[in-house]
C-alpha cells in the first residue's frame, strides 16, 4: 500500500535526528511512497534529501529557542502546509516540531500522526521548573499524536510512565547500513590533514576520537578537562573531535587555557566522517543526554573500543567492560581513568571492540528499523 508521507524536523543540520529522517526519506522514497520532508533552515540535510530527489520545504522561522512570535508563525505555516499536501502519514521529529506539528496534525484530522522521540528534553541539564514544564509538553504531544517512537529501552520505560499513553507508545531501536571504512592508513592520512600533522607524526600517536555536534548536550568541556590529565599521564596520546556547532569558539578558549593546543584538536564539520573511524585506536562519547547514539553504533561497525556515558540507551549497544567501557556523565576523573585504562590494555581494545562489532551487526540493522517502521505506518493509515 502505497502512502504520502510527510516528515516534519525542527532543524536541518546532520545530526542523529536529520540522519533518521535521512534514512526514511530516502528508502520510503526507494519503496515508491510519496515523501516530503518540511525543516527549520537551509542546512546540510536539506541538500542530502534535494540530492537524492526528495521534495523539502522550508519552513521559515522555525528554529530551537522558544520565541512566541516565531512559533506562532511556524504553526500558521505547517499548519497550511499540512492542509496543502494532505498526508496520510505526518511524522515528527525533534520537539518543536513535534509539539507544533502534533497540534496542527490532530485539528486537520490527520489520519497518522506519528512522533519519534530523540532524546527526552527533559534529561538535559536544566532547572526543575524547566524540567516539569519540557515533561508536560511531552506528555501533551504523546496525547495528540497516535503513537510514539522511542528509539531505546530507557526512554521508552520513562514514556510509559505518563498517564494515558501505554498504547500509544512503540519501541523502534535505530538500525545502520555499516558505513564504508577507509583503510586505517588512508583514513589517518585525512584526519592528518585537518589537524595539520602527516601520516608519520599522526601513526606514532594513539588517537581518541569522537564524531559530536559542538553543542553543550554533548559534554565536550568535560573530555577535555579530562584529557588533561590523560595527556599527562600519555604524552602520546591525542583527542581529535570531528564536528562543527555554536560551541566552537568555547571549547577553543577551554583547550587554550588548558594548554591543551598540541592534545586536542577540533577537526571541525566532516561530511560522512565515519568513513574516518579506522584512523581512531578508541572512540569516545562523553554526552549528557542522547537517544540511542548513532556514532556508537558506527564506532561499533568499525571494531572500535568505546569509551562513553550511561546516558540515553547506551548502555543498550555497550556493556560495561565487555564492549567497551562506561562512565557517569559530568565526571571528567573517571572518564580520564576510563581513557588511560584504554590506552594501556591494548589486547583488551580489541576485544572490546570485535565485541561491540557483533552486537550492533545483530541487533541494530538498518533493514530491520526500517520494515518495523514501515509496519508501524500501515498499521496506522
Amino acid at each position: 500500500m502505497l502512502m504520502k508521507i510527510l516528515y516534519l524536523i525542527t532543524k536541518s543540520n546532520w545530526g542523529g535526528a536529520q540522519r533518521h529522517v535521512f534514512d526514511l526519506a530516502e528508502n520510503m522514497k526507494g519503496k515508491g511512497h510519496s515523501v516530503t520532508v518540511a525543516l527549520g533552515g537551509e542546512g546540510i540535510l536539506q541538500k542530502k534529501l534535494e540530492d537524492i530527489g526528495v521534495k523539502t520545504y522550508l519552513v521559515t522561522n522555525l528554529e530551537r529557542d522558544i520565541s512566541t512570535k516565531k512559533d506562532a508563525d511556524s504553526f500558521k505555516e505547517i499548519y497550511k502546509l499540512i492542509k496543502r499536501e494532505r498526508p496520510d502519514i505526518l511524522h515528527l521529529h525533534s520537539p518543536k516540531a513535534a509539539g507544533l506539528g502534533a497540534l496542527a496534525g490532530c485539528l486537520l484530522k490527520v489520519k497518522s500522526v506519528i512522533v519519534t522521540v530523540h532524546g527526552w528534553s527533559f534529561n538535559e541539564d536544566r532547572p526543575i521548573n524547566q524540567k516539569i514544564m519540557i515533561a508536560f509538553f511531552s506528555w501533551l504531544t504523546m496525547i495528540l499524536a497516535h503513537k510514539t517512537v522511542l528509539l531505546s529501552e530507557r526512554e521508552y520505560l520513562q514514556a510509559s510512565r505518563f498517564p494515558g499513553v501505554k498504547d500509544k507508545i512503540v519501541l523502534i531501536p535505530l538500525g545502520i547500513k555499516p558505513p564504508t571504512f577507509m583503510s586505517i592508513d588512508g583514513a589517518k592520512q585525512m584526519i592528518g590533514k585537518l589537524i595539520d600533522m602527516n601520516l608519520i607524526e599522526i601513526s606514532k600517536k594513539i588517537v581518541i576520537g569522537t564524531i559530536a555536534e559542538l553543542h553543550p548536550n554533548k559534554g565536550l568541556t568535560y573530555l577535555i578537562n579530562a584529557m588533561e590529565q590523560v595527556s599527562k599521564d600519555h604524552p602520546d596520546t591525542i583527542c581529535v573531535i570531528i564536528g562543527g556547532g555554536d560551541d566552537l569558539a568555547t571549547l577553543h578558549l577551554l583547550i587554550k587555557e588548558k594548554r591543551l593546543e598540541s592534545s586536542v584538536l577540533l577537526a571541525g564539520y566532516v561530511d560522512n566522517a565515519s568513513e574516518y573511524l579506522k584512523a581512531f585506536n578508541i572512540f569516545v562519547l562523553s554526552s549528557l543526554k542522547e537517544g540511542l547514539p548513532y556514532t556508537i553504533l558506527e564506532a561499533g561497525s568499525a571494531s572500535l573500543p568505546v569509551v562513553a556515558t550511561t546516558v540515553g540507551g547506551i548502555p543498550e549497544i555497550v556493556e560495561d567492560m565487555r564492549s567497551g567501557v562506561l562512565v557517569q556523565p559530568k565526571n571528567s576523573r573517571e572518564l580520564a581513568h576510563a581513557l588511560s585504562f584504554m590506552i594501556e590494555h591494548s589486547a583488551m581494545r580489541k576485544q572490546y571492540g570485535a565485541a561491540l562489532r557483533e552486537i550492533v551487526t545483530r541487533k541494530f540493522s538498518l533493514e530491520k528499523m526500517l520494515a518495523e517502521v514501515e509496519s508501524l505506518y500501515e498499521k496506522n493509515n
